[in-house]
Parts: C-alpha cells; sequence; structure tokens
C-alpha cells in the first residue's frame, strides 16, 4: 500500500472495530485443524463459503464502510486518481464502478452470491475496470494501456504462450492474490472458465488455480503482505455479510494449500506464518471494560490484560477529552465527549505486536434525574448513580424511537414517531410501547421491552438480539446527550439512517448517535385530567393555540392557561 493510504488508514482504525483476537480467531477456524492441502481448502470452503451477500445494487452503501479514508475518499485500488464520496446514502460516486476481482463471465455472468460477495467486489475507476476487460491477472510485458496504477497488455502465463493479461500496481498485488485465493476457496464448488486471455483456473476444486497462477501469487503475496487497512476491510466486510478471508487472517495460508507447507497441518491456535518467525504467536491484549463513563477533572486507571511480553504504550485519540499517562495507562477527564484509549503491545521473539482500545466517554456531572414514574421523558445528559428505570430509546433527528412492544426486535423501520418539544417527550399510549426497563443485569444492565422481551447483542456482529433472557449491557452518556449502549462484545447501539433501513442496531462501526429519554417527574405543573371532555370552567388549547372541545388523544394541553396532561 503506498505511503499516503497507509498513513490514512492508520488514522482509521480508531474509527473502526478492532480485529479477532487470536482466542476468537482460531474458534472461527476451528474445523479446520489438522488439515493440509485440498482437505484444508475444502475445510476452509465449509467456514467461510455461502456467505450472506447483500444485493448487488446495495453496494455502494456498504463501500461507504468498508473503502473510506478519514478524509471520506474513496479507496481505489485499481488507479491512483483521488474520489470522495458524496454522502452515506448508497450514491455511486462519479467516474467509478463496482468491479469484480474475478470476473463475472468466468462464473456465466449474474449479480447474485458471488456476484456480489464484498469480499471481492470494490470500487474501481471505470476506465480502468473497462480496459482490463475479463483478462487474468499476470505480469504485463507488452503494455498498450496503463493509467499508473495498473497496466494492461501481453505477457506469458503458464503453457498459455502471449496472452492478454492485466498486472495489479505493485502496493495491491498481495490484495489481489488474496482474492483470488479467498474465490477459488470460498467457491470451489462453482466452475470458473476464463474467457480471455490467460487460462488461470482449473476445472475442479483442488488446485483449482492452474499452478502458474498460484505460484505467481504466492509470491506477490509473499512481497505484498496483510496490512492494516486489509486486515480491518476484512472486519467490517464480516460484519456485513458474516464471513472472512482466511488468507487475510493467517497470513501465508496460501502455502499451506498450494505450497511448501502442504504437508504440514493447519493448527489455528498455534500457527506458524511460513513467511514470518515461526515461533511468533498472536497475543491476546483485552480491556476489562468497554466503556468508561468518567466525569471532569476526573481520574481512571485501566491497564490491559495480555499474555505477550511486549512493550506496553498508551495513547489516546483526542487529549482534548481526555489525557492518558503513555505508562501507566492513567485517564484524566478533560472536557466533555468521548475518545479511545488504546493500548499498543510491541512485538517480541514470542508474540507479534497488536492493540486493544475501550471507550472513555466524559460528562460534566450534576444531579440525577427525578424518580422515574412520571408524566414525561426527559433527556440524559449526564450519568445517573443508578439507571435502572424506564426508558426510550431515540433518534432525534428524525424523532424516532425504537419500538419496544416488538416480538423481534431486529427488522428495518423498527421505530415509533415520538413528538420532541424542549429535550421532553409527553407520555402517551405511543410512547409507552416504546419503552424499556433498564435493570441491574450482571456486570451492567438489561433492557426489556413493553413485550417483555430483552434486546441486547449476541455476537460482535451487526445485528438486535431478542431474548427471554436478560442480555448486558454498559451505559454512559456525554453532556450532549449522546449515549453509549455497549454490549459485552464490543458493538454498540446505534441507528441506520439509510433509506430502507431505518432502524435501531447494534453496530461496530458507522452509523448515527442514540439518546436516553428517562420516564421522570418534572417541575413543569403538569397534572392528569382524566376526563376527556370540556366545560365551561374547563377551557382546553392544544399546543398549537388552538380550541379544542373534546380530547381525542392523550397528550398536553393548555387548560385555563397551565399546561395540562390529558388522558383520552
Amino acid at each position: 500500500m503506498n505511503t499516503y493510504l497507509k498513513s490514512m488508514a492508520t488514522c482509521l482504525l480508531l474509527l473502526l472495530a478492532a480485529s479477532l483476537s487470536a482466542f476468537e480467531r482460531a474458534s472461527y477456524y476451528r474445523s479446520a485443524d489438522g488439515k493440509s492441502a485440498a482437505t484444508l481448502k475444502t475445510a476452509l470452503y465449509k467456514i467461510v463459503g455461502n456467505p450472506n451477500v447483500k444485493s448487488y445494487g446495495s453496494l455502494w452503501t456498504y463501500y461507504y464502510q468498508t473503502d473510506r479514508l478519514s478524509d471520506n475518499q474513496v479507496v481505489d485500488r485499481y488507479s491512483y486518481t483521488k474520489r470522495y464520496f458524496t454522502s452515506n446514502n448508497g450514491s455511486a460516486v462519479s467516474g467509478m464502478n463496482k468491479e469484480h476481482g474475478i470476473p463475472q463471465s468466468w462464473w456465466g455472468g449474474g449479480t447474485t452470491g458471488i456476484g456480489s460477495d464484498l469480499q471481492h467486489v470494490m470500487p474501481s475507476e471505470s476506465d480502468a475496470n473497462s480496459l482490463k476487460s475479463n483478462y487474468g491477472m499476470g505480469v504485463v510485458t507488452s503494455q498498450t494501456w496503463t493509467n499508473g496504477s495498473i497496466k494492461v497488455g501481453k505477457g506469458t502465463a503458464g503453457n498459455n504462450g502471449t496472452v492478454q493479461l492485466w498486472e495489479p500496481a505493485d502496493e495491491w498485488k498481495g490484495d489481489f492474490a488474496r482474492i483470488y485465493f479467498y474465490i477459488v476457496t470460498a467457491y470451489e464448488e462453482k466452475s470458473l472458465v476464463q474467457q480471455q486471455g490467460a487460462n488461470s483456473m482449473q476445472n475442479n476444486t483442488y488446485p483449482k488455480l492452474q499452478p502458474w497462477a498460484y505460484e505467481l501469487y504466492m509470491k506477490w503475496s509473499k512481497e505484498d503482505p496483510v496490512d492494516e487497512r486489509e486486515r480491518q476491510r476484512n472486519e467490517v466486510v464480516y460484519g456485513i455479510q458474516g464471513n472472512r478471508n482466511p488468507f487475510i487472517d493467517y497470513p501465508g495460508l496460501e502455502q499451506y494449500i498450494w505450497g511448501s507447507y502442504k504437508d504440514i497441518a493447519f493448527n489455528a491456535s498455534g500457527y506458524e506464518d511460513p513467511y514470518g518467525n515461526p515461533s511468533q504467536k498472536d497475543p491476546t491484549a483485552t480491556f476489562a471494560l468497554p466503556t468508561v463513563s468518567l466525569t471532569e477533572g476526573s481520574t481512571y486507571t485501566q491497564t490491559v490484560t495480555t499474555n505477550s511480553d511486549g512493550t506496553v504504550t498508551y495513547e489516546s485519540s483526542d487529549d482534548r477529552v481526555a489525557t492518558v499517562n503513555a505508562t501507566t495507562g492513567l485517564v484524566t477527564a478533560k472536557t466533555a465527549g468521548s475518545a479511545t484509549i488504546t493500548a499498543i503491545i510491541g512485538a517480541t521473539a514470542s508474540f507479534r505486536p497488536t492493540t486493544a482500545s475501550y471507550s472513555v466517554v466524559v460528562t460534566k456531572g450534576g444531579d440525577d434525574p427525578k424518580p422515574i414514574g412520571g408524566n414525561s421523558y426527559v433527556k440524559l445528559t449526564s450519568a445517573p448513580a443508578d439507571w435502572s428505570g424506564v426508558y426510550l430509546i431515540v433518534y432525534e433527528k428524525e424523532s424516532l424511537a425504537l419500538n419496544g412492544s416488538l416480538e423481534t426486535f431486529d427488522k428495518t423501520y423498527n421505530t415509533i414517531e415520538v413528538d420532541i418539544e424542549d429535550d421532553e417527550i409527553v407520555v402517551t399510549d405511543a410512547t409507552e410501547a416504546a419503552e424499556f426497563i433498564v435493570a441491574v443485569a450482571g456486570s451492567g444492565y438489561s433492557f426489556q421491552g413493553k413485550s417483555g422481551k430483552y434486546m441486547g447483542s449476541a455476537s460482535s456482529s451487526n445485528g438486535l438480539a431478542t431474548g427471554d433472557t436478560p442480555y448486558i449491557n454498559t451505559l454512559s452518556v456525554s453532556g450532549t446527550g449522546e449515549a453509549v449502549v455497549a454490549s459485552e462484545h464490543d458493538n454498540v447501539l446505534r441507528f441506520n439512517s439509510a433509506n430502507g433501513q431505518k432502524r435501531f442496531r447494534y453496530y461496530k462501526s458507522g452509523q448515527e448517535p442514540v439518546t436516553l429519554y428517562r420516564r421522570t417527574e418534572t417541575d413543569t405543573g403538569i397534572s392528569d385530567m382524566l376526563s376527556k371532555q370540556t366545560t365551561p370552567s374547563r377551557i382546553v388549547y392544544d399546543l398549537a393555540g388552538r380550541r379544542v372541545s373534546e380530547v381525542r388523544h392523550s397528550g398536553l394541553y393548555i387548560v385555563n392557561g397551565k399546561k395540562v396532561l390529558m388522558k383520552k
């Protein structure tokens, strides 16, 4: 990867979730243990094959998560021209296409299944997409076109003679090699017949690639090793379609299938990297709490737990919000906001380098809201001493609350409309349907909806679980009211505002923040009036100043100059 993209990718580490720990990685791939060569390839196919791919037409929406740098630039592996996302609503970027790493014609066309798999369908300059055609990938020795990044022309490919080829830039060669390894593994049952240029494929399940192809691609994979940007994209794609590229998770894995390690059994937890130091292992690194809430001026220390003997250094993503002592991990809260505290663990003779992070939310502090059970819900702008109570989970920009009466929470438009006025929502029949009871659960809190079902996250993937037993959440809130409802799997409850989604869900990264409104007594002089009829001595107006002869909906009204809650 070029220097600019590498530096931008480093910035993204604070925005994206951390990749799988060694333990989780070993668990995910455990069924491949003890296998090698063809049997290993088939075992991996059973793990990563048949992903839950999204529709081809929606991919630009997902590219905003998978292929966006911190300055909104689109990551283009086919061109050095800089282009930028203008929004996150799924709009295509001008001058770019959705390009298949393995050409569509090789499997007979179509944009379902393999044709929509984010592991190899990526943004591309439209000219490069067109001119590379359906050629195989190889070394171009006689160039006919280039954009300064990729080359198109002729070259030799095994016993095929001189044929049409395209060649990626050096900084992307390993990435594309691992894409080819992924495709022939995740879709080993699919016939991949090359139509133009070099014949890269065999019509079988193993080795699937022609010898000239896998030998060249293994060379490229070694010379351009897996980098952090590639790891983070793999992680985000995993959150979207539920599968991973094992050749990114285990650098050099191709050698166990086609190369010099194919007679050695794969070991998911004790993996030896053929391209690195075989004695180095992936360390574990975790923080006990994924999110911590502090008030301005307070201090807190949370040290990383790791089995590595590497040097540990702590960093804060925003020293204006919270500083951290680089050696001890002592955090000092400065001003309201949120920051990420990261422990950087250096490499040793026994362990590779790694990182672990947790979030710090700093608030101004202040008194707790008044007791629950009143006539309105009031926005939380500071953390209460005890979070137990009745809440609405709200996306303020569109005045929507998560519908607590659902039997299954994870669905599009899982919302109820609410009326927000001066950080307050009046209790009505509709808002009561959106209520969640928050109670102590283990080391955190549970959310139980009006349906009696519990809301939470069952895994580190994007989603919103519904269950009959509590899920554990940790809670914090910033001075501006942004709430952090974090699961024990390190994803956070957010709102997806995209058209066709409009849903509350737990996400590993991105999406819109939510707020919490707590049911509470207020000092606004509101009192219940159970009668829905007006009388000569009871002149009723709605909040817009219109005279009301009969109350048809529960809510706030002005009665004889006083704000009153009337129930239908």
